[in-house]
């Protein structure tokens, strides 16, 4: 499902009135031209349609508050520019999302971590930080936001082969580090 301002959504956005009318109609004309483009882009990234939505509302509305860099409103320049803005919005959103979400006790258990604790309260996040950097990004964005190997590789910049192996690496050191967790108790 696409996300689609209306015309009250656009108002909001760009303001009314008619001050900045030609404004908000080049805005509209740039939006409408790629709003396909920016769900597409941030679904691609955040694999759930509703992320997607929210990521591209909310380079709609950086677009709006940066319209002035634009030359004109469709073309190449456009199309980059607003690319580049849902894109960052997107990943801010997986960052967010990332942050936000604790592992669940059944994703502790698909590690085959043992889990002693009868109320499931196991520190996941306390072995997880410490793993290097880029083992607990990896597995981070591999089981907790459920992004492929290929889609890890985008967001890390680095080559698939690698975010592979840092998220093979980094589950055995989560698991290892479960284990060892367990075993102190």
């Amino acid at each position: 499902m696409i996300s689609t301002f209306t015309s009250s959504a656009i108002q909001i956005v760009a303001g009314g009135g008619s001050a900045g009318s030609s404004r908000r109609d080049k805005f509209e004309q740039t939006y409408t031209a790629y709003r396909a483009l920016m769900f597409r882009l941030a679904r691609d990234i955040l694999q759930d349609d509703d992320l997607a939505e929210d990521a591209a509302a909310d380079a709609a509305v950086k677009l709006w508050e940066h319209y002035d860099c634009l030359t004109e409103p469709t073309g190449p320049q456009a199309k980059r520019f607003v690319a580049v803005l849902t894109e960052h919005k997107a990943l801010d959103l997986l960052r967010k999302r990332k942050r936000e979400r604790i592992v669940s006790l059944e994703e502790a258990e698909e590690l085959h971590a043992p889990v002693g604790d009868p109320d499931g309260q196991m520190d996941v996040n306390a072995a997880l930080n410490k793993l290097p950097n880029e083992q607990r990004t990896a597995v981070q964005l591999a089981l907790v936001c459920g992004l492929t190997a290929r889609q890890i590789a985008d967001t890390m910049g680095c080559t698939v082969s690698k975010a592979e192996k840092l998220i093979s690496r980094g589950k055995a050191a989560l698991r290892k580090e479960l284990e060892e967790g367990y075993h102190d108790r």
